[in-house]
C-alpha cells in the first residue's frame, strides 16, 4: 500500500486536492471493511479477526505491529449486572438480615465504582475470563532520541444492542442526560441512587426493625433493582452491531493519521499508534495497555488523543469525561485550550468542549494521569443517531464529517507535537 503525504487541506493546490482524495478513499475502504465483519464485538472471534486486519495494514504501511493480550470481556450488560444482582440479593435480604443489606450494597457500590472507573475489578473479576488484544505499533522519532510522545488510539470493538439503545429513546434521553449534573448524568442514576441508599436503609433496619418506612424504600430499592435488571438481562445476550460510526469510524482514521505522520512526521516525538479492543465492555483495553506501559509513560512526557464514533451531527472535543459511576475527569486545560483554538480556526461550529453521558478510552488514559484529547461527532445535545444500533452501518454514515474529524485530527496530532508547554 503506498503511503500518501499529510491530510492537511491544501487549498487551490491540485496536488494536495489529489492527496487528500486518495488518503480518503483509503479511509472509507477501511470502514467499509471493518463494517463487512459483520461485528467486531468485545472479546470475540471476530475481534480477533479485526485486530489482524489491523496488522496487515500497518505491516503495509512498513511497520513493525504487534498483538498485546488481556483478559476481556464479551458484554457489558453482564458487568453491570452482576453488580445490580449482588445489590438486590442484598437489598431482598433488608426483613431478615439487614447487616448483610448493608454489606452487599456497599460491596456493590465500591466494586460499581471501581471498575467503571477503570481502577480495579472486583466483583467483575470473575467474568474477565475470555481473550482480547490491542494492536500496536511505534513510529520512532525522527531526529534522534524522543523528547514525547503521542498515542493516537482508537477502539475497534462493538457493542451489544438492546431495548435500551432504541433510536427514540436515546433521541429524547440523550439531551436530557447530557444537560443533567452530577450523578443524574449517568444512565444508570436510579441504579447508583439505589445503592447509595441501600446501605443506609440496611442501617435504618438495624436501628429501628419493624419501622414501616424501612420497608417502603427497601421495596422501592428492589423494584429498581427488578426493572434495571431486565434491562440489562436482555442487552447482555443482545446481537453484537456492526459498528460503522462506532468505531470503524475512529480506528481507521488511526490508520489514516498514522499513514499520514510517516510522510510528516516531527523531530522528537514518538508516535504510539494503538487500537484497542473491549472498549465497549469498560475500556478494557486502554486500562490494560497504559498499566502495561506505565513506566515508559512516567518516563517520557506523553499525550493521547483518541478518536471514537465518527460520521454523524458534527466534529466536537471534549472538555470532560463521566463514567458510568458518574464520577467525572477533566481533561487538562491545556488540551482544552488547543482544541479550542484549533477549532476556532477551522471555523467549526460549537465544536467543545463537550461533555456526554457516557465514556470513551479518553478517561483510562486520564485516570492514570496521562493527558490528551478525544475527538467525536455527534447531533447538537449529544445525540449519535443509530448508535449501538444494528442500523450502525456505512451507509448511513456522513463521511464527510468523519473526514472532517480526521482532518481535525491530523492538526491536532501535529499542535501536540509542536507545542513547547507540553500538552
Amino acid at each position: 500500500m503506498p503511503r500518501q503525504g499529510p491530510l492537511e487541506p491544501g487549498i487551490g493546490d491540485p496536488y494536495h486536492e489529489t492527496v487528500d482524495g486518495e488518503a480518503r478513499r483509503r479511509y472509507q475502504q477501511r470502514v467499509r471493511a471493518l463494517e463487512a465483519f459483520g461485528h467486531r464485538g468485545s472479546a470475540s472471534a471476530n475481534e480477533a479477526r479485526a485486530a489482524d486486519f489491523f496488522l496487515r495494514e500497518l505491516t503495509a504501511l512498513g511497520l513493525d505491529p504487534a498483538r498485546e493480550p488481556f483478559f476481556g470481556c464479551g458484554s457489558l450488560g453482564v458487568r453491570l449486572l452482576l453488580h445490580v444482582v449482588v445489590a438486590a440479593i442484598g437489598a431482598a435480604l433488608l426483613w431478615h438480615a439487614p447487616w448483610l443489606t448493608v454489606l452487599l450494597g456497599i460491596a456493590a457500590l465500591l466494586s460499581f465504582v471501581l471498575e467503571h472507573t477503570t481502577r480495579f475489578a472486583l466483583l467483575g473479576s470473575v467474568l474477565l475470563r475470555r481473550t482480547s488484544q490491542n494492536v500496536v505499533t511505534r513510529i520512532p522519532a525522527r531526529g534522534g532520541q524522543a523528547t514525547r510522545r503521542i498515542v493516537v488510539l482508537g477502539h475497534y470493538d462493538t457493542q451489544r444492542t438492546g431495548w435500551i439503545w432504541r433510536e427514540a429513546l436515546l433521541r429524547r434521553m440523550t439531551p436530557v442526560l447530557t444537560r443533567s449534573p452530577g450523578m443524574m448524568k449517568s444512565p444508570l442514576f436510579l441504579v447508583l441512587f439505589a445503592m447509595c441508599l441501600q446501605p443506609l436503609v440496611g442501617a435504618a433496619a438495624l436501628v429501628w426493625p419493624g419501622v414501616g418506612w424501612v420497608s417502603v424504600l427497601g421495596s422501592a430499592i428492589l423494584i429498581v433493582y427488578f426493572v434495571s435488571g431486565c434491562l440489562l438481562a436482555q442487552w447482555a445476550v443482545g446481537p453484537y452491531v456492526p459498528g460503522a460510526c462506532d468505531n470503524a469510524g475512529g480506528s481507521a482514521a488511526v490508520i489514516s493519521l498514522a499513514e499520514a505522520w510517516l510522510e510528516d512526521p516531527i523531530d522528537g516525538v514518538e508516535l504510539v499508534v494503538l487500537l484497542t479492543g473491549c472498549e465497549e465492555t469498560g475500556l478494557l483495553g486502554a486500562a490494560a495497555w497504559a498499566d502495561a506501559h506505565s513506566d515508559e509513560l512516567r518516563e517520557l512526557p506523553t499525550t493521547f488523543l483518541n478518536l471514537d464514533s465518527l460520521g454523524y451531527g458534527r466534529p466536537r472535543f471534549l472538555g470532560r469525561e463521566h463514567s458510568l459511576a458518574a464520577i467525572p475527569v477533566r481533561y487538562p486545560a491545556r488540551t482544552v485550550e488547543l482544541c479550542a483554538a484549533l477549532a476556532s480556526r477551522r471555523g467549526m461550529v460549537d465544536a467543545g468542549p463537550h461533555v456526554l453521558p457516557v465514556a470513551t478510552d479518553g478517561l483510562a488514559f486520564l485516570q492514570r494521569g496521562v493527558p490528551g484529547a478525544s475527538i467525536l461527532s455527534f447531533e447538537d445535545g449529544g445525540h449519535m443517531p443509530n448508535y449501538h444500533q444494528l442500523s450502525d452501518t456505512s451507509d448511513r454514515m456522513n463521511f464527510d464529517v468523519a473526514w472532517e474529524c480526521v482532518e481535525f485530527g491530523w492538526e491536532l496530532l501535529r499542535t501536540f507535537g509542536r507545542d513547547s508547554n507540553g500538552a
